[in-house]
């Protein structure tokens, strides 16, 4: 399924000593990667990687309290707050808002290291959630201060993910992108799976806003774990052609995308995705589940969500081995048309309060399955043929290109859903988010590609 928000994290690689230190004799980040399916530059595996296992054990574990945020937060708002489809759309809107931000801490993030970065942007996120269930305990919560919780915290988010993303291709040889996409997602995938099954356990013994707490342990776990990491990082190398001016800087990544047959129309369905499903559905979902129709019992929000990381459990584990069998641009396009026809089911799962959870059960379960598959083999591509010196512009380019439109697509679907009725503002999103990027991903060169492009390593 074509999702930004779906392309996240890239890893694996060989410890420091297999292939080289990384440093030219300048001291200056040289690409030591070999080329993709090679078994140079260090060979190994990824179990002896030390570092690589800090970092993972450290994401593995934020992701599983983010996953307990993303069923909370929306529950407080809705639960304990009382808001509406239109409020619900505005904290739909902010939590995408800063999405807009990617083009520029892509040029930002290039320029500087980034553990650091990723560092005190786990420990930002840490004190920001902390404030709702303080603010609760205090009995001063309001859906103004949740607004600002959420901005903010999804500022630093955005502000992680391009270093994050940026960060990984420095420490890993080509030969193992795919296996350390793979791996990353299946621990992603279990926290898709444990945290809304353990959030909807929590919610009958613990109030809703204190949840909040396991997320805030998890991103001190996450720094903690990213100070420990030893590879030292060398100074990014200056960009003497766009070093003057940051709207050049953007436009080179920019430029880089919109030039690359594969990566164009993946990053432009992306965009379209993003505002009908990700902006317009998930914006108003949780509200749909519990007055729009479907009526399901809050406790069984978490359950529903839940199978979504059971799909995405196989998904990740069968990703690597699907791309090797059916070829890259088949793997990207087959992943696409199923996860996105599956959410179909979603605005028709009506009859019994069973029958309607089975049904949003089952396309979350086929969607995060092809989510999974889609994304270890759309981040093995943009890994292989970006250029070292674009990585965090190119990062922060095709996050803007695929999330900025849902923030628009949140604000309209609140509108709608007040208007209209949730289920047929649901029909809307779901048939243009699903079909609109199948098309276009069809008439493009990705059906017929089976081998990775590389581009020029520059």
């Amino acid at each position: 399924m074509v999702s930004p928000e779906a392309e996240r994290t890239r890893e694996a690689g060989d410890g420091p000593g297999t292939a080289g230190d990384g440093h030219g004799e300048d001291g200056r980040a040289e690409d030591v990667r070999p080329s993709p399916g090679s078994e140079g530059g260090g060979g190994g595996t990824l179990w002896r990687n030390n570092d690589f296992l800090r970092l993972w054990a450290g994401q593995a574990l934020s992701q599983a309290g983010s996953q307990i945020s993303y069923v909370v937060i929306p529950l407080v708002a809705v639960v304990t707050l009382g808001a509406s489809a239109t409020e619900m759309g505005v904290l739909g809107a902010l939590v995408r808002l800063p999405m807009l931000g990617f083009l520029l801490f892509g040029v930002y993030v290039d320029r500087m290291r980034k553990r650091p970065v990723l560092i005190w942007t786990d420990l930002g996120r840490a004190v920001v959630l902390a404030l709702v269930p303080l603010l609760y305990v205090m009995d001063s919560l309001t859906l103004g201060a949740l607004y600002a919780v959420v901005f903010a915290l999804s500022l630093l988010s955005v502000l992680f993910q391009v270093a994050y993303r940026s960060y990984f291709p420095s420490l890993v040889p080509l030969s193992h992108l795919a296996e350390g996409n793979g791996k990353l997602q299946l621990s992603e995938s279990l926290a898709q799976t444990a945290g809304p099954g353990a959030a909807s356990a929590l919610l009958k013994v613990m109030a809703a806003p204190m949840l909040i707490l396991i997320d805030v342990f998890s991103y001190l776990f996450s720094a903690a774990a990213v100070l420990l990491i030893r590879r030292p990082e060398a100074r990014p190398e200056p960009d003497d052609e766009t070093a003057g001016s940051v709207h050049r800087a953007i436009w080179a990544g920019f430029r880089w995308v919109m030039t690359q047959p594969m990566i164009r129309p993946l990053a432009i369905a992306s965009g379209l995705y993003s505002f009908f499903v990700m902006g317009a559905m998930q914006s108003i979902y949780i509200l749909f589940l519990l007055r729009g129709g479907p009526d399901l019992p809050p406790e069984w929000v978490g359950a529903v969500m839940a199978t979504g990381g059971v799909g995405a459990i196989l998904g990740a584990t069968l990703s690597v081995r699907t791309m090797r069998r059916l070829g890259l641009g088949p793997t990207l396009l087959w992943s696409t048309v199923i996860g996105n026809c599956s959410l179909l089911l979603v605005p028709f799962a009506s009859g019994s309060v069973w029958t309607a959870a089975v049904m949003l059960g089952a396309s979350q379960f086929v969607v995060w399955a092809c989510n999974q598959v889609f994304f270890v083999s759309n981040m093995t591509l943009v890994q292989s043929i970006t250029p070292p010196r674009l990585q965090a512009r190119v990062i922060g380019t095709i996050y803007s290109l695929g999330l900025i439109p849902a923030p628009l697509g949140a604000l309209g679907a609140g509108l709608l859903g007040d208007a209209v009725g949730l289920r047929f503002a649901i029909l809307v999103a779901v048939v243009a988010g699903a079909i609109l990027p199948i098309l276009l991903l069809v008439f493009s060169p990705i059906p017929g590609t089976k081998e990775i492009p590389t581009g020029p390593r520059e």
